[in-house]
This record gives C-alpha cells, sequence and structure tokens, in this order.
C-alpha cells in the first residue's frame, strides 16, 4: 500500500474544484487524487502528464439508485483499488439552479438540488469511511455563506447547504477519528457568479441583482485560484481542532492553510 496520502476531490472539471486540483498536483509532495466530474475531457488530458491523477466521470444528479451502485463502485473502489488506502474527501460539487420563489417552486426541483448538494455526499462518505477511519482522514465539504443570509429564489440552494454544515458537525461528533469541516468559499468568481449576473435577475430583486452585479464591476470576487489552494491545503493537513465546525475559508484560524503551500504529509 502506498504511503502517499489518497484524496478524492469531487467538482474537479471547472471552478474551485478544478483550482484545488491544481494546486495539489503543484505541491512538491503530491496526493494520489481520485478527480470526480460530469465532464471529465479536460481532466483526461492533464491526466496523461500526471501519474498521481485518476479520472472518474459521474453526474451526481443521476438517480438515486445509480448514485448508490456507482458511488460504491466507481469512485471509492477505484481509489482503493489503485492505491490502497482513502485519505480525505474533498466535496465541492454542488448546483444553485433551478432558482424559484418558494411559492413557484417544484418539489421535483427541490429532489434535485438535495440529491446533488447533500445526500450523493452522504453516500460518499458512508462509502469511504472504513477507510477515513483507518487514515484517520479529513471530509471537507464545500459549503456557503447562503446558509445564513437570504436571497431571492435561493432557499433550496440556501437550505442544502446549510443541511451540510450539519452533517460535517453531525461527523464530527460520530466518527472521532475522522476530521469533518464545512467551508464557506466567499463570492468566488467562477461560472456560478456568472450565473447568477446572466440568468438570475429575474427572479432576485433588482438590489440583489446589482449587489452581485457590483461584485464584477468593482473587482471584489475572489479567485478560485486563492481558495482552491486553501482547501487543498485543509484536505492533507487541517487539525482536529477544526471538526464539527462551519468557518469561512479566510477566516483568521484558518491563515496558515490560506497562505502556505504545504507539502502532503
Amino acid at each position: 500500500m502506498s504511503e502517499t496520502p489518497v484524496v478524492i476531490l469531487t467538482g474537479a472539471g471547472r471552478g474551485i474544484g478544478h483550482a484545488s486540483l491544481i494546486h495539489l498536483l503543484s505541491l512538491p509532495n503530491p496526493p494520489n487524487i481520485l478527480a470526480v466530474s460530469r465532464d471529465t475531457a479536460a481532466l483526461e488530458e492533464l491526466a496523461k502528464s500526471h501519474d498521481n491523477l485518476e479520472v472518474v466521470a459521474l453526474d451526481f444528479s443521476a438517480p438515486y439508485s445509480e448514485l448508490k451502485a456507482k458511488i460504491p463502485s466507481d469512485v471509492v473502489n477505484v481509489a482503493i483499488e489503485k492505491w490502497g488506502r482513502i485519505d480525505a474527501l474533498l466535496l465541492n460539487h454542488a448546483i444553485l439552479d433551478p432558482v424559484a420563489k418558494i411559492g413557484d417552486s417544484r418539489l421535483e426541483s427541490w429532489d434535485l438540488v438535495y440529491r446533488v448538494n447533500l445526500f450523493s455526499n452522504v453516500e460518499l462518505i458512508k462509502a469511504a469511511l472504513p477507510e477515513l477511519r483507518k487514515a484517520k482522514g479529513r471530509v471537507v465539504m464545500v459549503s456557503s455563506a447562503a446558509t445564513s443570509i437570504a436571497f431571492t429564489g435561493w432557499s433550496a440552494y440556501g437550505s442544502s447547504k446549510a443541511a451540510l454544515n450539519h452533517l460535517a458537525f453531525t461527523l464530527a461528533h460520530e466518527e472521532p477519528d475522522v476530521t469533518s469541516v464545512s467551508i464557506a468559499p466567499g463570492i468566488v468568481d467562477t461560472d456560478m457568479q456568472k450565473d447568477i449576473r446572466q440568468g438570475h435577475g429575474k427572479v432576485m430583486t433588482s438590489q440583489e441583482h446589482a449587489m452581485f452585479m457590483g461584485f464584477k464591476e468593482n473587482g471584489i470576487l475572489i479567485s478560485p485560484e486563492s481558495v482552491g489552494a486553501a482547501l487543498g491545503n485543509m484536505c492533507l493537513n487541517l487539525e482536529k481542532e477544526f471538526s464539527g465546525k462551519y468557518l469561512q475559508w479566510d477566516d483568521e484560524s484558518l491563515s496558515s492553510y490560506a497562505n502556505a503551500s504545504i507539502a502532503a504529509c
């Protein structure tokens, strides 16, 4: 069995997840990485030049029966068979759509958001837990400030991320050997922000939409590379004292992870 840590990284095809992947690959002692994404074309090209990168295509919006079959077999077991261990999960995949007021929403759309943002994470954690216990590993869940701020039309997304925070809290309580944390990444310059500016103004209030437009126009958005590096460092080295907490990525207590290029341990 390899001594090199093994990280399963979801949502690795773009945005924060891709930035985390690039950071991990660039470390002096990089981990082995199983990168999971719905679209894997760019990742497969990257894997050609990195022996420590394995790529798996999986759509987390798939029906429950498919997720229950594919997450253990096509994700967790692939990592174990290739490297013999799992040390960390960096759970980054999520969707914001469909954005709709509660009075206009459909139960089916809530089911979709929760399947992607919450239930698929539960299944992935469950499947990986035996290995995470052995490794005294880490689970880093990417949350959102929308868990505590209301935006018109975001009820499904915000509540699913709030549930993710509680998942990290409960996992830390139930699995004391596994360090579990949820991290809000701030307002990051990703496709999600582009979609908010271009597509969701019809649902959000004019003031809310103007605020998000201003984030881009005034250069307030955070770079994916900054957040991705911090999350990558956390999944390799986060200390037990943070387990069960929900924190902003740039919280002062996490400054060593945000500012340092931490080699895999």
